[in-house]
């Protein structure tokens, strides 16, 4: 299967330029793909160990504050009771950080004294419309006292109300039951019940439990604050849009989430993962619990996800914290994948304008390729005038071109020394010429210059040159035209052939039909060319040796050709054919019988006949009358009936007074009369003139 240069050019060009490219997205693909998931897990797991210590820091007061307030109960520096001194004690744990929404004593009796923040929401501290709400429960035998006892910021009494909460009892809440049989204090998360709000918020409780010398309880010491300040932490980390953050502890118990519904973290009760709504994220922390992996990527329902876990530092609850940051992996991978979407739009742009450039290209590069293609075929059909200068800004075409017509110049020398349908045959053959030969049947014909020696005695040898080549230019294109082949120039003389190198079944005919057009043409220049002209079997091949060689016909025929010519200077006639091409070409032309004769070197005797011209569709009567008598007469010539051919002969001399031949024929009757020949057979011997 052969391709055109044009494609190749093409083919390669675009090869190299979409290998390149996706061997560049692709290197870019894995490199990068790589980073991003490295990079994104680091950066989660920074941002998971970030958001621990903002909320180790969130939470410190609350430890500090309870330890503190213990402390000073368990010393009876402060006494917890329904006093203004006992209120300004625990106003001044609640106002020592803003989170902390209240500060309570709750004895084992039942009794429970608190003062807490009435504002909404923890961040109202510092606002001059927020008011304290002090909370007293006494439980005095079977009767239970409940009053809230109102103050603004700066502890100035306000008011009193009857509490809302008197059935309300410390003792059963799990914080005090968990300070209580631990023995120690103890941190709890559970929805925080504003008593003077009738509002529950997740929040988380630090109770310090006090004991008497004796190491009996006597009550437990406590401080408040809501989780809803954690949320702020979590929603500061965007590791992606659709990516979810959340604290939970070890038993589901959801803390805080980012992209959760806010009423889950403001009931009544703990709310749990299963809450979220977010299988994949539950099915993360339950591949954390059995891996204990703090960074790993996981599938769940045909999709992939980053989690990272980390354990939550000091944090004394009952149930230790998870800081989770789950992202889907199609948000890692998207913006590359983005990326690689747009490099493949590029790489389309890039491939359209690479196929625009490399058929420019390429046609720069094939159209003067195919040029010399079809300028090297012209060449080998010697069609050397149609072959035209190339131009190209290619060094190499340039190189190409500037041979080719070296070529060409070569070859339009070189036609000028031999036969152009030779050379032809040559160059499409793609042989290298040996001597040898073959015996063809083919016509033959020599010509000359009638007088050409008288006159080119009186002409300088530059005349001479140049009347010879308007010669032989005007002959030759008549013999290339016929499809004959011109042998060698003899002097004044030509040698050509009709049927080699190139095989022609009607060369005799084509041969006369070139002796023809030369007299017409030498009539225009002037002059009258004599020519013989014989049809036989030759030897017609390479003659001579390794270094020179020349493609010529020899034997018989070639020299019966020869003496033809020759002949015309006794009969004083122009072209002379012999009885084999007459026989041939009879139909097709006129000719008048001139003798039959032994031509030098030849015994046997054959008929010569004058070539007159091309036969036209009116018949020439008068030629006819011509060749009827002198038919007649030659045969009584023939027949050595002397008396009678000569009064024929006679005849048609006073008939015809310029014709020579008669002329010559009434002379040899008139000799043959007083002495006749002996063994007369007909034939006029050359050699016996």
């Amino acid at each position: 299967m052969k391709i055109s240069i044009r494609f190749s050019i093409l083919s390669i060009l675009l090869a190299l330029l979409i290998g390149v490219s996706l061997f560049i997205v692709g290197i870019d693909y894995f490199t990068l793909h790589d980073i991003l998931i490295t990079t994104t897990e680091d950066t989660i797991e920074n941002a998971s160990g970030k958001v621990g210590e903002q909320i180790s820091g969130y939470l410190q007061p609350l430890g500090r504050f309870s330890s503190v307030g213990a402390k000073l109960i368990s010393k009876n520096i402060i006494t917890p009771e329904p006093s203004v001194d006992f209120m300004r004690f625990l106003y001044a744990i609640i106002s020592g950080d803003e989170a902390i929404v209240s500060a309570f004593w709750a004895d084992t009796k039942g009794n429970l004294y608190e003062l807490e923040k009435s504002a909404n929401t923890y961040q109202a501290v510092g606002n001059a419309e927020t008011k304290l709400v002090n909370t007293n429960i006494i439980i005095d035998g079977e009767n239970t006292k409940s009053v809230e006892n109102i103050y603004d910021s700066d502890m100035n009494f306000i008011g009193s109300k009857e509490a809302p909460g008197a059935s309300f009892d410390p003792r059963p809440r799990p914080w005090y039951q968990q300070a209580k049989f631990k023995k120690r204090p103890v941190w709890s998360v559970y929805p925080l019940i504003y008593l003077s709000m009738k509002k529950s918020e997740l929040g988380i409780n630090a109770a310090y439990p006090v004991y008497d010398k004796s190491s009996q309880l006597r009550g437990i010491f406590g401080v408040e604050m809501p989780l809803g300040a954690i949320s702020t932490f979590v929603e500061n980390i965007k590791v992606t849009k659709n990516s979810i953050v959340f604290i939970c502890d070890d038993q589901e118990h959801l803390i805080t989430a980012y992209r959760a519904n806010v009423n889950l973290l403001k009931g009544y009760k703990m709310p749990k993962l299963d809450d979220l709504g977010l299988a994949w994220a539950k099915q993360s922390f339950s591949l954390y619990r059995k891996t204990h992996k703090s960074v790993f990527i996981y599938s769940y329902d045909n999709k992939k996800y980053i989690a990272a876990y980390e354990k939550m530092p000091s944090i004394k609850t009952s149930a230790e914290w998870n800081i989770a940051i789950v992202t889907p992996y199609q948000d890692i991978v998207a913006p590359l994948q983005r990326n690689i979407f747009f490099s493949f739009i590029f790489i389309f742009i890039a491939v359209v304008l690479g196929i625009i450039f490399s058929i420019i290209f390429s046609s720069r590069i094939s159209r003067p390729i195919v040029k010399l293609a079809k300028d090297a075929e012209l060449i080998c059909q010697l069609r050397l005038m149609e072959v035209k200068q190339l131009y190209s800004r290619i060094k190499e075409i340039c190189y190409m071109a500037d041979s080719f017509m070296k070529m060409k110049s070569a070859l339009s020398s070189f036609q000028r020394y031999m036969p152009t349908t030779l050379v032809k045959n040559l160059i499409s053959s793609g042989k290298v010429a040996e001597v040898g030969g073959e015996t063809k049947e083919m016509t033959l014909l020599f010509s000359d210059i009638e007088d050409f020696t008288p006159t080119s005695e009186s002409m300088s040898p530059q005349k001479v040159m140049q009347y010879l080549s308007e010669y032989f230019q005007a002959i030759t294109k008549i013999i290339i035209n016929t499809r004959g082949t011109v042998d060698k120039y003899i002097g004044d003389g030509a040698m050509a052939f009709w049927g080699a190198p190139i095989d022609d079944a009607e060369h005799a005919l084509h041969a006369c039909q070139a002796a023809v057009r030369i007299q017409a043409a030498c009539a225009q220049l002037n002059n009258r060319s004599r020519i013989g002209i014989n049809t036989g079997q030759v030897i017609v091949g390479n003659v001579g040796s390794d270094d020179r060689l020349s493609y010529t016909a020899l034997g018989d025929d070639v020299n019966l050709a020869s003496r033809l010519e020759n002949l015309n200077k006794e009969y004083k006639t122009y072209t002379l054919v012999s009885e084999n091409t007459y026989r041939v070409v009879k139909d097709y032309f006129k000719f008048r019988l001139i003798d039959k004769v032994a031509v030098k070197g030849k015994k046997q005797g054959s008929c010569v006949y004058e070539l007159l011209g091309e036969k036209t569709d009116i018949p020439d009567m008068q030629l006819e009358r011509y060749n009827q008598s002198f038919r007649e007469a030659f045969t009584l010539y023939e027949r050595g009936e002397w008396e009678k051919a000569l009064q024929l002969f006679s005849e048609l001399a006073a008939e015809n007074k310029q014709d020579y031949v008669l002329q010559m024929f009434v002379e040899r009757c008139q000799v043959f009369c007083k002495k006749p020949p002996e063994n007369w057979t007909g034939i006029w011997i050359m050699d016996h003139k």
